[in-house]
């Protein structure tokens, strides 16, 4: 039962518009939470145990400080001065609080509830093998459907997200999204998804020659099955070129290669000393392709008013580094530090960098807490990715490629902030952390 609601919250937080609404993610929280219960009598190493109970200290840390942003009078002198201002203009006697806002907005505790959830969720399915197994199968399938169906809306209604019109982005893919950018991720991580199972199906042809490949019955259908795998992995590249995402379509870039060139070294016992070389060589390839493609190269690679954005949130942070401005609050808060230099057209919600708007929320400390979670998560599944030597090789590094992807586009957009994606990639993401640290002979137990 807690696989089937895993797997049914990966497939279905992406599609009614990436579950953005408040009852969506009221939904997806009951949803996953019921998962956490039902996964609590799942037996777990003691290396899972610690490891998760670093998580759950990182995630009480972050909501403590959520519910001292928001406590009148706590901190006086750290309290935002609008409260005094309103109190003074208005002839008022609000309490002051450290929070821009008298309460934590609904989307900020929704979101850390379903990183939370969905990370446990992944985490106990990724105890047992075969049950990591499924989910990763179930999400290549689930993400080839949203390419499929993204690529065939693109062609038939193009200016429609499902049946409403877009406000944005039209002609361009979004799938099930509202913006295409998130859609790019989304659609990049099938890719990084299909290119590893494709390469790794590689290793079970046996043929010393080409002709005896053409000569042996069995290998024709293993072959035949690799180009399927390749097929699908190339459809949702195509997906994410639609999207003319620029840092989707590097980062994705960056994530399949990663995968793909630990893979390969991998399953071909490639020496480090041939392997390097070539690695450099791709990534010159890749750099030249990408500045010469699409938005990339008529735009070029960043956005001047985003760089103005980011300036900005870093100086307001900076002016308040121990507690931010309150969970939530960026919205709020913009206008009043929004530089000159920007266009006055739009009004920007986020600041298209969730690391720089996590810190200008809720200060420094946190900001450098949740960076080395992240950092400390890569590191983890990048040294088991070196080790595993059975057949979840393949989904140790997509995983780790997708990690690679979503941790990078975090950096200049706000996908992670978007519970149709959020939920698919704590998933796996927990799925990933839980396999990193099952201890050796234990894999074949929990199968």
């Amino acid at each position: 039962m807690q696989l089937w609601l895993t797997l049914g919250a990966f497939s279905l937080a992406p599609l009614f518009f990436g579950s953005v609404d408040q009852l969506a993610v009221v939904i997806w929280v009951v949803v996953l939470s019921l998962g956490v219960i039902l996964g609590l009598s799942i037996p777990l190493s003691t290396n899972q145990v610690r490891l998760l109970l670093v998580f759950l200290t990182g995630c009480g840390v972050y909501a403590g400080v959520m519910g001292l942003q928001i406590v009148p009078g706590f901190f006086g002198r750290l309290a935002d001065p609008s409260w005094s201002s309103a109190n003074e203009l208005l002839g008022l006697q609000l309490p002051q609080r450290i929070s821009a806002r008298a309460q934590i907005t609904r989307e900020a505790l929704g979101h850390l509830l379903l990183l939370g959830a969905g990370v446990l969720n992944g985490f106990f399915v990724g105890v047992s093998r075969r049950r990591t197994d499924t989910l990763f199968r179930v999400a290549r399938y689930v993400i080839l459907t949203y390419a499929v169906y993204g690529i065939a809306a693109l062609v038939l209604t193009p200016n429609l997200v499902l049946w409403e019109t877009k406000e944005a982005y039209q002609g361009m893919l979004t799938a099930t999204f509202i913006n295409r950018n998130t859609a790019a991720t989304f659609m990049g991580v099938g890719f990084i998804l299909w290119l590893c199972r494709a390469v790794l199906s590689l290793r079970v042809i046996e043929a010393p020659t080409i002709r005896f490949l053409l000569l042996m019955p069995w290998n024709e259908t293993l072959a035949f099955r690799s180009l399927l795998f390749f097929a699908a992995a190339l459809l949702c590249f195509c997906a994410t070129l639609l999207t003319t995402s620029r840092g989707g379509l590097i980062c994705t870039s960056i994530g399949a290669f990663l995968a793909l060139f630990l893979l390969v070294r991998k399953t071909f016992n490639f020496r480090l000393s041939y392997a390097l070389p070539v690695a450099a060589l791709a990534i010159c390839v890749i750099v030249l392709w990408l500045g010469q493609s699409g938005r990339i190269g008529s735009h070029g690679l960043f956005d001047d008013g985003r760089f103005s954005v980011y300036v900005a949130s870093i100086g307001a942070t900076l002016a308040r580094p121990l507690l931010g401005y309150g969970a939530g609050t960026f919205a709020d808060v913009f206008p009043s530090v929004r530089s000159a230099d920007l266009s006055g057209w739009g009004v920007w919600e986020s600041a298209h960098s969730t690391p720089i708007e996590i810190a200008l929320e809720m200060g420094l400390p946190i900001g450098v807490m949740v960076l080395a979670a992240a950092v400390g998560s890569f590191v983890i599944l990048f040294r088991y990715s070196l080790r595993t030597r059975d057949r979840s090789e393949g989904s140790a590094f997509a995983v780790l490629g997708v990690v690679a992807l979503t941790f990078l586009h975090s950096l200049i957009d706000f996908s992670l902030q978007i519970p149709g994606y959020l939920i698919p990639f704590s998933i796996l993401l927990g799925s990933g952390l839980a396999r990193a640290t099952a201890e050796h002979g234990e894999a074949s137990l929990a199968c």
